[in-house]
């Protein structure tokens, strides 16, 4: 059985439905990730083979105006989950939901083995949680670890302050014969559809894949270019020039090879 946390996120909400749509038994954890004894109970009372660990305060903006909340729970979250597993001492495969904001940003497509400096508070969190998790299995041979690094991802289900429905309500709340204020215009990230992420997800969990791997198109886009896409009209925009541009795009040569596919 698999479990899984952070089932009312996203991407933990995709990947329910299609787990149930596939007929794989799964086990939410319903309950604080905080709550160390609650992790615990949850492990020890279900048949759970493997965790998809996604519990975590995401948004970039939300992790800078809390930091405190993001390093509870994204920090002392995983930490409580290797306690669990600990605790539980059987053979359990875990998928750790990490992201591209722990490289330091690069003009070339990120390979997983590329210099790590994370760009933001966000990314410092799960570089943190990853490190945990890699010593844990290092020195405990029960733990077969994936972690993820997922690059950036949208969906019609996603609320503001994600920068996909931000600009949504944005197109439908402002004049839009204005100029559009962007910023980061020029910064470049790489855009993968929520349901295509958590398809890559399912199939590493399934090999019960170990080590880290990429999640992503693979197809590098600037912020002023994806915004072009999803607009209803022409923009014009207002911009910036000062701003201090970043790119996170992916080598996902890694991914494809794992899961032999040619995209």
């Amino acid at each position: 059985m698999i479990g899984i946390t952070g089932a009312r996120g996203v991407l933990g909400k995709i990947i329910c439905q299609k787990l149930k749509s596939q007929n794989i038994d799964f086990s939410i954890f319903n309950d604080d990730i905080r709550n160390e004894n609650a992790v615990y109970e949850w492990l020890k009372s279900d048949e759970i083979t493997y965790i998809i660990h996604l519990a975590s305060k995401v948004a970039v903006s939300d992790v800078e105006n809390n930091i405190s909340e993001a390093y509870e729970v994204n920090v002392s979250g995983t930490i409580n989950l290797i306690k669990a597993i600990g605790k539980i001492n059987k053979s359990i495969g875990v998928f750790y939901a990490s992201t591209s904001h722990v490289y330091e940003s690069s003009a070339l497509p990120l390979k997983e083995t590329d210099v790590i400096n994370p760009i933001n508070s966000y990314g410092l969190t799960k570089r943190i949680s990853e490190l945990l998790l890699l010593d844990y299995s290092k020195k405990n041979k029960t733990i077969n670890l994936c972690i993820g690094r997922i690059f950036s991802f949208y969906h019609e289900s996603q609320n503001p302050p994600f920068l996909y429905p931000n600009l949504l309500n944005r197109f439908k709340n402002e004049d839009l014969s204005k100029p559009f204020k962007l910023f980061g215009a020029y910064s470049t990230r790489d855009f993968l559809n929520a349901e295509s992420v958590c398809d890559r997800i399912i199939d590493l969990v399934k090999i019960n894949h170990v080590g880290i791997v990429n999640i992503a198109s693979g197809k590098s886009t600037k912020i002023i270019d994806f915004v072009k896409s999803i607009s209803p009209v022409d923009l014009t925009f207002d911009i910036d020039d000062s701003e201090k541009i970043n790119h996170l795009n992916a080598d996902i040569s890694l991914l494809n090879k794992i899961l032999n596919t040619n995209e």
